[in-house]
């Protein structure tokens, strides 16, 4: 007995430790910044990326802001400019090449989320509630994904927090200062400018505004600094409606699009690590809410009417397939403050709730095992393009081409304003051409109708580059020696390249 006591006692210090320091934060953030900054060059950049470097100004000769508003309004109308300026500042500042410098914009926003998760979590919870928010945030696999790409995924979610993290405090506060409102206008600004989608989450928030908050003096002001957001931002809509009309109307934009209720069941798949035993902590944060806690009453409105809103989105524009459920990420972080809600009524059994937290870790994990970040993000799972050309720049010679095959990204993409991602690492080797085909170009092809293709893409090059995934042989591994040695010598066996193996075939190898 007086050993349980003792063990009971020790894990009480530990635990009461642990969430008052500001050690475990500052370890969570820069355990995720580190394993983010490990991959950053791990990949090459995928179409998406393209776009937003050469928005942002990555080929202008001088930096010109009028430039980024230029390309938005004429050539990619469903983006508001906020991230777009922030990438022309960090390309202009800290380089735009190599890409893995751009990759760091989106690493120091996902950082910036986690610390805000921190921050709203302690300040309108507890300190124990900021540490488990943060905790379930770094871990949650389906937002760990997008601290890579080029792309405003993090700086939405850091927008967002940023936002609900200044406006709940002024609701607290006893007395609120004319900086505040300056504040609440930057914050909401910052997230209405991050990304199209913003105005799901606005609208919940300004539901809640109308019907809960406080009609007190305070509440007048912060209504005004929102309809001077709402009015720097409208006339933004006009251009936001051609993007909407050009998503209704072009066919692969809206290919495989979820009806409502298939969406919401994926959003709560993806927001709960992929397991549903994570909801018995929304139906305790429901009972919060019937308890008539503020907090969670707040969060409850703002997701639910986030939710319906992008689904009345979904049946005008029809974006809610698979391979676009990054534009709801934003969704999560609520989904993760109301959980920690719902383990806020279990902080009398507290080895209880470290045991829920470690248990939230290891779904996160087996569900990045079983998934894996390609299952969102092609081009994590791709044949490393960038990495290929880096080792062999100085060995190609005009005339050659590469050849081989990949199930990421399709590198014979080409966007219509931009280029391709080949364009892109070989643009110093025009004389080199690229047949690295897709798995999907192929699989419904007889073999000998893939030699044809094979047979085409080499047809009067003296030199041929293979390049393959060594785990990733597969069933053309063969074809595509057979066709290749029926015309060349193998004359180069290089594996220098992590889990790639490149192959030189030319007619003589002396």
């Amino acid at each position: 007995m007086l050993m349980g006591n003792h063990l009971a006692e020790r894990f009480e210090s530990i635990y009461r430790r642990a969430v008052n320091s500001w050690l475990l934060p500052i370890g969570v953030i820069f355990a995720v910044f580190a394993s983010a900054v490990l991959l950053l060059d791990d990949f090459p950049i995928q179409a998406d990326g393209l776009l937003s470097i050469h928005t942002a100004g990555y080929a202008d000769e001088s930096p010109d802001v009028r430039l980024i508003f230029d390309r938005l309004i004429n050539k990619s109308q469903q983006h508001v400019p906020g991230y777009f300026l922030a990438l022309f500042a960090w390309g202009n500042a800290a380089g735009w090449v190599p890409p893995l410098v751009l990759r760091l914009l989106t690493v120091f926003f996902g950082a910036l989320s986690l610390a805000l998760m921190y921050r709203l979590g302690r300040d309108l919870i507890s300190k124990e509630a900021g540490c488990f928010a943060l905790v379930m945030l770094a871990s949650l696999t389906f937002y760990n994904i997008w601290y890579l790409p080029i792309r405003m995924y993090t700086m939405f979610v850091a927008a967002e927090l940023l936002l609900l993290w200044v406006y709940f405090r002024m609701l607290q506060r006893p007395q609120v200062r004319r900086r505040d409102y300056v504040w609440l206008f930057l914050a909401g600004l910052f997230f209405i400018t991050s990304h199209t989608f913003s105005l799901t989450v606005l609208a919940g928030l300004g539901l809640y505004h109308l019907l809960f908050a406080a009609k007190t003096r305070r509440w007048y002001g912060m209504t005004a600094a929102a309809l001077l957001v709402a009015l720097i931002i409208l006339p933004w809509f006009v251009i936001l409606f051609q993007g909407a009309e050009y998503y209704a109307s072009n066919p692969d934009r809206t290919y495989g699009s979820l009806n409502p209720l298939e969406m919401t069941v994926n959003i709560f798949d993806l927001g709960m690590n992929a397991n549903l035993l994570f909801a018995a902590l929304l139906l305790l944060a429901v009972k919060q809410a019937l308890d008539r806690d503020r907090l969670a009453i707040a969060i409850w409105v703002i997701f639910i009417v986030a939710i319906v809103v992008y689904a009345f989105v979904n049946l005008v524009v029809q974006v809610a397939d698979p391979t676009r459920f990054r534009y709801f990420v934003v969704l999560f972080p609520l989904m993760i403050l109301l959980m920690v809600k719902g383990l806020a009524r279990l902080r009398r059994w507290k080895p209880l709730m470290v045991g829920i937290l470690l248990f939230w870790i290891a779904s996160g994990l087996l569900y990045h095992r079983r998934f894996g970040p390609d299952f969102y993000v092609r081009s994590y799972d791709t044949i490393p393009i960038h990495l290929i050309e880096r080792h062999l720049r100085d060995e190609f010679r005009p005339g050659d081409v590469m050849t081989g095959w990949t199930d990421g990204l399709d590198f014979s993409f080409r966007t219509v304003f931009y280029g391709s991602i080949v364009d892109f690492y070989f643009d110093q080797h025009d004389d080199v051409k690229i047949a690295i085909h897709h798995v999907y170009q192929l699989k419904d092809l007889e073999d000998d109708e893939i030699a044809a293709q094979i047979e085409e893409s080499i047809r009067g090059r003296q030199r041929v580059w293979l390049a393959y995934e060594l785990d990733k042989t597969g069933e053309y591994d063969p074809l595509y020696h057979q066709v290749l040695q029926t015309h060349y010598q193998r004359c180069l066996i290089d594996g220098e390249v992590p889990n790639v193996v490149i192959e030189l075939y030319q007619e003589n190898c002396g």
